[in-house]
């Protein structure tokens, strides 16, 4: 009798056991399909729909300077950024190398300068005739305008008062005919030039505002379209824009490669969400909103893309609780515990 309560006792303790663990399984198993996710609470806001296009900053004045002689730089008189005025001295080549004849020609210009002054003194004193002289003059006139054109050649200046905003070539280069030597332009006011699409064109109407950026930029600057073409160029298929830049600050320099970007629409009262929201199943855009402590899955019809988000044109209202971050790991009537939730959508 003693032996049979003994055997009893084992078996409700092991019955008890056998429940506690059953219990802790079915708990354990619960936690497990608990899927964590971040979430935001929709609103609705107002949108702005932009083009970009990358276009590039010239001066609106601008003179890209080229060398005509093949010789060696003796001196660059200038470095980048500097202001100088018209026909002040930029470059100077080589006066003896074998290509300029500015020696040469330095020689005839000085004789024939000689006997002209010599030929004028004389015809005053009425030692010559006036066929004389003028035969004097002329050559000397000449010998001038040679001296003139070569020393130009050599002896590089600006043709516009502006800022140098590029010098590729230093001391002891030898350049080529057609080489860049400098460029001068005024950087008040920008000139920028850029493709569009076809599509797009009619948002880059002449008048038309646009908004310049560029990544080593901290501020923005504002532009306006100047002209547009009226056709497409025949080998990019795009349509060639020019737009006039604002630059007092000269925190824009030409030569940049900068984003341009023009508004399309404002939206007004529309749901904006992350891109990331949205995962496509059987073919379609879905969202997973939040009810309950559970996950649902909703098709939503997609509107414009934003740029990192996109307008949901239906399938959310305002107040829903979306799924921003773990939406890949659900299903719908998945059980979810929110870690996070945003109050904004954009």
């Amino acid at each position: 009798m003693k032996w049979q309560n003994v055997f009893g006792f084992v078996t409700v303790v092991v019955f008890a056991m056998s429940m506690l663990a059953c219990n802790a399984a079915k708990e354990a198993t619960q936690t497990a399909h608990v899927t964590a996710v971040k979430a935001m609470v929709i609103r609705s806001s107002d949108q702005v729909v932009s083009h970009t296009y990358t276009g590039t900053l010239e001066g609106e004045r601008q003179a890209v300077i080229r060398a005509k002689l093949s010789e060696t730089v003796q001196k660059v008189h200038v470095r980048e950024g500097q202001a100088v005025k018209e026909n002040e001295l930029l470059v100077s080549l080589d006066k003896t190398g074998p290509s300029s004849q500015y020696t040469q020609t330095q020689a005839l210009y000085q004789n024939a300068q000689k006997n002209y002054e010599k030929m004028d003194f004389l015809f005053k004193q009425g030692a010559i005739s006036e066929t004389e002289f003028d035969g004097a003059r002329t050559d000397y006139e000449v010998k001038k305008a040679s001296f003139d054109a070569v020393s130009r050649l050599v002896d590089i200046t600006a043709p516009i008062s502006g800022t140098i905003t590029a010098v590729p070539v230093d001391d002891g280069n030898q350049v080529m005919v057609g080489q860049v030597l400098a460029t001068v332009a005024t950087t008040a006011r920008l000139r920028l030039k850029f493709g569009v699409n076809p599509e797009d064109l009619p948002t880059f109407a002449v008048g038309a505002e646009v908004v310049v950026s560029s990544q080593s930029m901290p501020d923005t600057a504002m532009g306006k379209i100047g002209a547009v073409a009226s056709s497409a160029d025949l080998t990019t298929r795009t349509f060639q824009v020019e737009a006039m830049v604002e630059n007092a600050q000269g925190l824009y320099r030409p030569g940049m490669f900068v984003r341009v970007s023009a508004v399309k629409a404002r939206l007004t009262g529309v749901i904006a969400v992350p891109s990331s929201a949205v995962v496509v199943l059987d073919g379609k855009p879905n969202v997973f909103v939040i009810q309950g402590g559970t996950a649902h899955k909703r098709t939503v019809e997609l509107g414009t893309d934003l740029d990192g988000h996109v307008i949901v044109n239906s399938g959310l209202t305002v107040g829903d609780s979306l799924v921003t971050l773990g939406q890949s790991y659900l299903d719908d009537g998945f059980a979810v515990k929110v870690v996070q939730t945003e109050e904004v959508s954009r």
